[in-house]
């Protein structure tokens, strides 16, 4: 970078920033910011982090459920900051319901005194805004531990690469601010949260765990295709070489593929997401499309959905499992040689795809399965369904997009290829609102 003349007086330049060629006079409206939080250095001393399990995967929960045995057996939980606490740090109507009952929300939701509690502090930016007074000045954090909570991730402010550099470098302060805040007040198990903008926060930030003695650190993924998956993928391997010790929680992931990209290069890490619960408080059961390594099929099923729920993290828990135990690894690349290959090939030779395109066409057919299904048969057999719609048209958000035939795509003038990747299209839309809502539920 090029630094502007503003930046040579900025207390940030140097040690936790290389400057800006332009936009220098933003930052500079952030400085009254820095007094508040003690400067920019991470130089509060912290408890070292007790020791402590958590399973591979295991859900956050939107709401209590009604089939305590269900959750009794769940090793741990997780449950939003924003459906513990109110933005003033109060007590929230969501976590104690019953005007007359107990105060713990364990007890009110049914959750085992064996599982493992934890408040993940991801909510929208608002909320946290509000929050971070309230939790300076009161004892926020000691009313979650009240309501039966063993562990809590740090509140998780956001960095936007279009703001200035200056408010990263104040969030990711915030953030470990919250850790002391929250070792000061209560007993609760803090689990900070790695964010970054650059590398050199992220370097800096692994240099301070380790010194305080952090062994596990929270990665939030929920909202990262609104944020830019590169800037965290730049970072990954900033990870793997300088943190290979670090235990890391990957909460928002949804993906299977995703998911198994990380487990491979994260062998110890963990997962959390509402998805699993948004789908089954809708009816919606995920399944693993028979050997197709990592395509998540949504099935509506008739069923208690706290039974489902059971069925969707059985689904993470067993494939984080095999991915552990190299067995997806094995199944992936079969997959890969066998359908993936074989339609690849026929959308170039049949289709006169690129071999580009023919890979980006794949993933997008296979969102939902029945497309993906039914474009197969259409390039073996010639016939078409006027009136297939895909299957996406029963999962949750399937409103907020057209639904048309695919005869009628027909009739508008798409040829059949075109008609399906459009359904393919669709359905993708409906798949992100999906991730996006359960991650705002979440908060």
């Amino acid at each position: 970078m090029n630094p502007s003349l503003d930046c040579c007086t900025c207390p940030a330049f140097g040690p936790f920033c290389e400057g800006i060629s332009e936009g220098a006079e933003r930052c500079r409206e952030i400085e009254p910011w820095l007094d508040p939080i003690g400067g920019l250095d991470l130089n509060v001393d912290l408890a070292p982090q007790p020791e402590f399990e958590l399973p591979p995967f295991f859900p956050q929960l939107l709401n209590g459920l009604e089939v305590p045995s269900v959750l009794s057996r769940e090793p741990a939980i997780g449950v939003g900051i924003a459906k513990a606490l109110t933005p003033q740090g109060q007590v929230s109507h969501r976590a104690i319901p019953q005007r007359y009952g107990t105060r713990s929300l364990r007890a009110q939701w049914g959750i085992g005194e064996g599982s493992l509690l934890l408040c993940v502090g991801n909510a929208l930016d608002g909320y946290l805004e509000r929050l971070w007074p309230a939790q300076c000045q009161d004892n926020a954090f000691g009313r979650i531990q009240s309501l039966g909570f063993d562990a809590a991730t740090s509140l998780n402010f956001s960095i936007y690469l279009d703001r200035p550099r200056l408010e990263h470098l104040v969030n990711v302060k915030r953030t470990w601010l919250t850790v002391r805040r929250m070792q000061e007040t209560s007993t609760l198990i803090p689990i900070p949260h790695l964010q970054w903008g650059h590398p050199l926060d992220l370097e800096r930030q692994i240099r301070y765990a380790r010194e305080q003695g952090f062994h596990t650190v929270t990665v939030n993924l929920q909202l990262v295709k609104r944020q830019g998956w590169d800037v965290v993928a730049t970072g990954l391997p900033i990870l793997q070489e300088q943190a290979p010790e670090l235990r890391l929680l990957f909460t928002g992931v949804a993906s299977l593929k995703r998911m198994a990209a990380l487990a491979g290069a994260f062998p110890m890490s963990s997962f959390t997401n509402t998805t699993a619960h948004y789908l089954a408080q809708r009816g919606v059961r995920l399944r693993l499309a028979e050997g197709h390594g990592t395509r998540l099929i949504k099935e509506p099923v008739a069923g208690h959905p706290d039974l489902i729920l059971a069925e969707n993290v059985a689904l993470y828990r067993e494939f984080l499992d095999e991915i552990r135990q190299g067995a997806a690894h094995s199944r992936l690349q079969c997959q890969r040689r066998s359908t993936s290959f074989d339609l690849g090939a026929a959308l170039q030779t049949q289709l006169g795809f690129d071999p580009r395109a023919a890979g980006d066409a794949l993933n997008l057919l296979a969102t939902d399965e029945s497309i993906l299904e039914a474009f197969q048969a259409w390039l073996r057999t010639g016939r078409l369904d006027g009136s297939f719609t895909g299957s996406f048209g029963l999962w949750p958000c399937w409103g907020s997009v057209p639904h048309p035939t695919l005869g009628e795509l027909l009739d508008q003038g798409a040829d059949p290829a075109e008609a399906f990747l459009h359904l393919a299209y669709l359905a993708a839309q409906v798949d992100d609102e999906i991730q996006a809502l359960a991650a705002q539920a979440g908060c």
